[in-house]
């Protein structure tokens, strides 16, 4: 049969702190360590963005030189992977309504504005200038949202 050990006499064994010290301290240190991870988790997020934002340059750069429906689709591939980023990123601020809001208008702009291009570019009807102009739109767009 086993014995009960007292620990709070063994010396390598902190002693308890009272109730009253622990529920403060957690209730200090769970919502800055909340905090420090959703600001992690959005810096991570942003560095995402800036990435994918980037990729969607250059593969602009690639549609300007070749309006074929490969290019438009990868361009559309990419920017549907910021678009989503975008929006994790904003779903769970509840606090900041506004500008959810205003993320998912813009979502719906960018998509109207890739539907305008891939229908440019399939029909064989794009101009190099309002091929620029379109790409431009959609950049503007993505970059308000990773403001």
């Amino acid at each position: 049969m086993l014995s009960a050990v007292d620990l709070t006499a063994h010396p390598a064994i902190p002693a308890p702190r009272s109730s009253e010290g622990s529920a403060a301290s957690a209730e200090i240190s769970g919502p800055r360590f909340a905090t420090q991870m959703q600001t992690a988790r959005q810096s991570l997020s942003q560095a995402t963005m800036v990435a994918v934002l980037a990729e969607i340059e250059e593969q602009g750069k690639r549609l300007r030189r070749s309006p074929v429906a490969g290019e438009v689709a990868r361009y559309r591939e990419l920017v549907g992977k910021f678009l989503k980023e975008a929006s994790d990123q904003f779903a769970g601020m509840e606090q900041h309504m506004d500008r959810r809001n205003r993320v998912y208008t813009l979502v719906r702009e960018v998509d109207q504005q890739l539907a305008e291009l891939t229908q440019l570019v399939l029909t064989g009807q794009s101009k190099p200038l309002e091929l620029l102009a379109k790409l431009e739109a959609i950049r503007g767009m993505l970059v308000d949202l990773l403001i």
